[in-house]
């Protein structure tokens, strides 16, 4: 074989001990470079490419979006697929999903598509950088999608202070832009001058996109043969045009004159923030194995007494801290000091800056403890040692932006393509000269909260209001005259550290497919699985709490989360030692109780579980810390309402249609107005447990029947002083299982909700289909899923990509407590009516096509599509115990749900599907029902006439399966938009031009009337439909759709007299 140069290869390459796949390293004849990585076991196979060239590239043609809008034209066809959307259509039918991102200095795409249809999606992928098209066709489309991309980002405190950041940099390094884009900078600016935003993308990409800048990663099933002939075959045509690196001309992110800088702003959400930001002027990109940023990151960012986090916790001015390097580009990166404060933290800001500068003393005077350098390097080479798989899509993502690192032309050799962040030395002389940039002359601070005025400044692109000026005198000379402060010291060593490795059971070739139930009374339920599947030191202790008092109304739902927050708070010395070490501890209050997880190493895991639950059941809260983290949970209650809509509707359906669950809005005001620290005291400690305790638990991983029995022990020890909440499980089942409400069949409802952002122009709507009250009627919950699948990628195709409703849009089921549904939500700019509209149009029109063109055969391949999707193989621990978890905390207790419903997939026939679509998702059979929920902008922005007609245009011919290029629309459009005879002249005159479309004589006429009636009603007047309802109405109309009912008796689960298998 011929065509590349092998730069590593299997065994070579250094890999986790619990790998089983071979990789092999190599560069392309045309110099691209090319990771393969073979999987035996993969049953689903990915591919990712990365191009060396980000938003960094649109400065030089000052076109600011630029390298984003390639990233989404590049997708719109190539000259062996013109099709527009054959890639996505093709990944669609397999089992598949693609995506892209564009970074800095980097553009990456990816798919993953099931393990038999690599080849396919290979060659469909390998065009994008071989021939795209760039469609004219397609472009106005893909503008509008960036734009739309952008408005939903507008009001994001992330991206509104990162663009701020960006904004206030070194204006000679491409670091100072805007890099997402818009109409103005797509094609408002062009336009005017006398420019086409494609002809500068075609130069664009001819000048930044060549081999030499590319890697790519390979990952399937075949041998690496196999996968090394299809790169060759595939890839070897993507030209090389040996370009260069980019490189910036010594210019940094941040010159003297952004240090030194303070900058104050306001943000949407209610929150307090200082970031501090060093200069690091070297990436040390030469001396990788050494990584000298993980000393400070480690020390600065340490929770434990005596560190920074711990020392300004205990004055009440902070709840939240992170330390890190963050790498911006080749020749600059920052190393980010980031505290949330709270109020009174915020009155004390420049006195924490002096603290940040305490510490820093300390430790840039003393030599660097090998000790701390040792703890951080021994805890990164065991984590590698037992990582295990990842997504095949995030694994190829991740690996094909690092390939240009490593081999010919890298600074890192190639067997440790995998290994290279474990291969670290210690370098005191390289610690102490990465400590030299932390100094006061070398860092800015962003300091953000909404209490903030005479703010004299508004950002360019996001509309912050900010001040930039420089360092307050009074800082400025303290800071000069830091002293060290005895209360600041360094952390004791981690007792927490792992010893013991071994690991109990090897892989079985029948791995058991559920836990067993080791103990069942009306106090505890505990189920026990110890791994057999995964081979790795690794445990999850899952413990589910039902306290009844802790759901009952709004108060009760409001203390229960700040009780989950100050135990948590209060564990934070111990568990921030263990998180260091893969130990994790999560304590969070659900619909169903109080959640505590304990995972990661189990050689200590069990010593942590039993510090966590005296914490837990013993618990007393501490005054000040209750008025602290009450006016956090406060702000993350009120955030909710500031989110982007389409992640906030999913919650309002779920406080509609569910008990046990209440709005933010009012958790807020009880705390707001009602919560007192005595009444939370007597909650906490006596109320809450007045009705007794039931725990479900299970115990999972790399443990034996012992360590179970001792979790068993542990949980009776810590619950003995209450009583159970019954006097029988069943009669426990029915006191603590919430239901959702279901609506009554043959019943139209819609919810309508104000969004709390007045600034947010952007709405939403969930369309929801009730299909079944049961969410355990296998062949419903079969058929939903197969809707679904077959009605993603169309969905996603007609409503976003031709029109242009919105950057979010999907569709898919969604399972209530108890009950069935199926969904498309989508967000946009438009009103929700008009967003109803087009959803039931789309869906009218969807049926037309599996009735009257959807083949036996494809069919068949969207039936296999779904088959592998459920048949996915569980990648690592984690996944396991979260499905077991899931059946068990659900009550539902059915482990063999996916087997069962891929029996019932494969004997269902076309016929059988399509009297589905008609019965349930259009309701013949009037037994299902719709609740519609719209979540309106509080101000609508108005829709031009043009876009009115464009749009219109659109529906009307996408009805008629008319074809014409968008542009030529657009075209017509603009050159008559006041003589509405003057389009339908044009648009039938281009019409006819293709022999494929069928023009009745009444064409014009018929367009015409429509065209001039979409103008005056946009929206047809009998939406948007349904019964307008409130949660008081729906909760008192419809009854409770029952609770869940186990598909096994439990006795089935029992731990057996036979332990052979454990």
């Amino acid at each position: 074989m011929s065509g590349f140069t092998v730069l590593a290869d299997s065994p070579a390459i250094e890999k986790p001990l619990t790998d089983d796949r071979s990789y092999r390293f190599i560069k392309l004849d045309n110099n691209l470079k090319v990771l393969l990585i073979h999987d035996p076991q993969a049953d689903k196979a990915a591919a990712a490419l990365d191009v060396n060239v980000g938003s960094f590239g649109d400065h030089q043609y000052n076109v600011p979006g630029l390298a984003h809008f390639c990233e989404h034209l590049l997708f719109m066809g190539t000259e062996k697929y013109p099709v527009e959307n054959e890639y996505a259509s093709y990944l669609a039918k397999h089992s598949g999903r693609s995506n892209a991102y564009t970074a800095l200095e980097h553009t990456n795409y990816y798919f993953q598509v099931s393990a038999d249809y690599l080849e396919g999606a290979l060659d469909r992928f390998a065009q994008f950088f071989i021939s795209p098209l760039f469609s004219n066709s397609c472009k106005d489309r893909e503008i509008n999608a960036v734009d739309s991309e952008n408005k939903k980002n507008l009001q994001s405190d992330m991206w509104r202070f990162y663009q701020l950041d960006k904004g206030t940099s070194n204006p000679h390094h491409p670091y100072n832009g805007f890099s997402t884009g818009n109409h103005k900078t797509l094609r408002d600016d062009p336009l005017n001058d006398g420019k086409n935003v494609r002809d500068i993308l075609i130069e664009f990409h001819k000048n930044s996109y060549s081999a030499n800048r590319m890697g790519l990663t390979i990952l399937g099933k075949e041998d690496l043969d196999t996968l090394s002939e299809w790169a060759i075959e595939k890839f070897s045509p993507v030209p090389n045009k040996d370009l260069s690196r980019p490189d910036y001309n010594g210019e940094v992110i941040y010159s003297e004159n952004e240090l030194g800088k303070l900058i104050a702003a306001k943000p949407v959400q209610d929150t307090h923030k200082l970031e501090l930001t060093f200069m690091i002027p070297d990436d040390f990109e030469d001396t990788w194995n050494y990584d000298p940023s993980r000393y400070y990151s480690h020390l600065l960012g340490h929770e434990s007494k005596g560190s920074i986090y711990h020392y300004i916790k205990e004055k009440g001015w902070v709840t939240e801290l992170s330390a890190g390097l963050q790498k911006t580009c080749k020749g600059s990166s920052s190393l980010i000091f980031e505290l949330e404060l709270t109020t009174k933290g915020l009155e004390h800001w420049e006195e924490i800056v002096v603290i940040v500068f305490q510490y820093l003393k300390l430790v840039n005077a003393d030599e660097p403890k090998e000790w701390i350098w040792q703890e951080v390097n021994d805890i990164s080479k065991v984590n590698f040692k037992f990582r295990q798989k990842d997504e095949a899509a995030n694994t190829v993502s991740k690996l094909s932006n690092k390939l240009y690192k490593f081999g010919d032309g890298g600074f890192i050799p190639s067997e440790y393509i995998l290994s290279s962040t474990i291969h670290h030395e210690f370098n005191a002389d390289l610690i102490k000269q990465f400590g030299q940039y932390l100094n006061p002359a070398n860092f800015r601070i962003m300091y953000t909260s909404k209490l903030l005025e005479g703010l004299d400044k508004k950002e360019e692109w996001y509309g912050t209001e900010y001040s930039y000026e420089d360092f307050p005198t009074t800082l400025v000379n303290n800071l000069k005259n830091v002293q060290l402060n005895p209360e600041l010291h360094y952390p004791s060593p981690n007792n927490f550290i792992p010893e013991n490795f071994n690991v109990l059971r090897k892989k079985s070739e029948t791995p058991l497919k559920h836990p067993y139930l080791l103990e069942d009374n009306n106090k505890l339920q505990l189920w026990f699985k110890q791994d057999d599947r995964f081979e790795v030191p690794k445990g999850n202790i899952e413990l589910l709490f039902h306290l009844p008092p802790s759901k009952e109304d709004i108060r009760s739902s409001a203390y229960s989360r700040l009780l989950s927050e100050l135990v948590t708070d209060h564990l934070n010395e111990i568990t921030y030692y263990a998180s260091i070490v893969g130990l994790n501890v999560r304590i969070s209050f659900l619909r169903d109780g109080f959640n505590i997880r304990v995972s990661g190493y189990n050689d200590k895991l069990t010593v942590l579980l039993e510090q966590v639950l005296s914490k837990f059941v013993h618990f007393k809260p501490d005054k000040e810390r209750f008025e602290t983290l009450k006016l956090k949970v406060i702000q993350d209650y009120q955030n909710f309402g500031y989110v982007n809509p389409f992640q906030q509707i999913g919650t309002h359906f779920l406080v509609l249609t569910n008990e046990g669950i209440f709005s933010s809005e009012d958790k807020a005001k009880f705390l707001s107005k009602d919560a007192d620290f005595n009444d939370f005291f007597d909650f906490v400690t006596k109320g809450i447990w007045a009705d007794g305790v039931f725990v479900e638990a299970l115990v999972h991983g790399n443990f034996d029947i012992g360590n179970a029995i001792e979790v068993k022990d542990l949980l009776s020890k810590y619950t003995k002083e209450w009583d159970a909440v019954e006097d029988s499980v069943e009669k426990i089942y029915q006191k603590v299982r919430l239901q959702n409400y279901a609506a009554s069949s043959n019943t139209l409802l819609r919810f309508e909700l104000a969004n709390p952002d007045p600034k947010n122009i952007n709405s939403c709507i969930e369309y929801i289909i009730q299909i079944s009250p049961n969410s355990q009627d296998d062949k419903l919950r079969v058929l939903t899923d197969l809707f679904s699948t077959i009605c993603k990628q169309p969905s996603f195709d007609q409503l976003r990509t031709k029109e242009q409703l919105g950057y979010v849009v999907f569709s898919g089921t969604r399972l209530g407590r108890t009950s069935l549904y199926f969904r498309v939500l989508v967000q946009s700019e438009r009103s929700t009516e008009y967003l109803e509209y087009r959803i039931e149009e789309f869906l009218s029109k969807f049926r037309s096509y599996l009735i009257e063109k959807m083949t036996e055969e494809e069919f068949e391949s969207f039936k296999e599509s779904l088959r592998d999707s459920k048949l996915t193989k569980l990648r690592f621990l984690s996944e396991e115990t979260a499905r077991f978890w899931n059946e068990i905390s659900s009550g539902y207790l059915d482990f063999q749900e996916k087997d069962r419903h891929v029996d019932i997939l494969n004997n269902i026939s076309k016929d059988e599907f399509l009297a589905f679509v008609s019965n349930f998702i259009f309701n013949e059979s009037k037994q299902t029902s719709k609740i519609l929920v719209h979540l309106k902008a509080q101000s609508v922005p108005e829709v031009s006439r043009t876009k009115l007609i464009q749009s219109s245009l659109s529906n009307y011919l996408t009805l008629r399966d008319l074809e014409i290029s968008s542009d030529i629309v657009d075209e017509i459009v603009s050159k008559n938009e006041e003589n509405i005879e003057l389009i339908a002249d044009d648009i039938v005159t281009e019409l006819e031009k293709n022999e494929e479309n069928s023009i009745d004589k009444d064409l014009k006429i018929d367009l015409v009337k429509t065209l001039k009636h979409n103008l005056e009603t946009p929206v047809p007047e009998k939406y948007p439909i349904g019964k307008l309802v409130t949660i008081e109405d729906f909760r008192k109309e419809f009854k409770k759709g029952g609770p869940p009912t186990p598909i096994a008796s439990r006795k089935e689960f029992y731990y057996p007299d036979d332990h052979s298998r454990l």
